[in-house]
């Protein structure tokens, strides 16, 4: 009975969707972290400064860092992929080296 093949060359179709849709995240991730910047620019008044705040809102920080991670996780697979698509084993392998001496096998005297 033999086990399924790995290397399939498929894989690499597979492994190309892969890194398309980690492109992807990685542009919502972009998008995700610039909406989660707020700048506020409050003129100046009479002898005062100009205040400038920023204001991070979390809930898009923590979108785009699970969309990094994502597309991370995604590039880590597609490469597992490729090398499943590329990779080939030898229907014959070689047997085991032995390193050491088989044992002796010693026939018992007969009753």
């Amino acid at each position: 009975m033999s086990s399924p093949r790995l290397n399939q060359p498929w894989r690499a179709a597979v492994a190309g969707g892969l890194v398309v849709v980690a492109v992807l995240a990685v542009f919502a991730a972009v998008w995700s972290w610039q909406n989660g910047i707020i700048r506020y620019d409050i003129p100046a008044g009479n002898g005062t400064p100009e205040l400038v705040s920023t204001r991070f809102v979390g809930s898009w920080m923590a979108t785009a860092v699970g969309l990094g991670t994502l597309a991370a996780l995604l590039l880590v697979s597609a490469g597992r992929q490729v090398l499943l698509a590329l990779r080939t084993r030898d229907s014959n392998p070689l047997p085991p080296v032995q390193t050491a001496e088989p044992p002796v096998e010693t026939a018992e005297p007969s009753a």
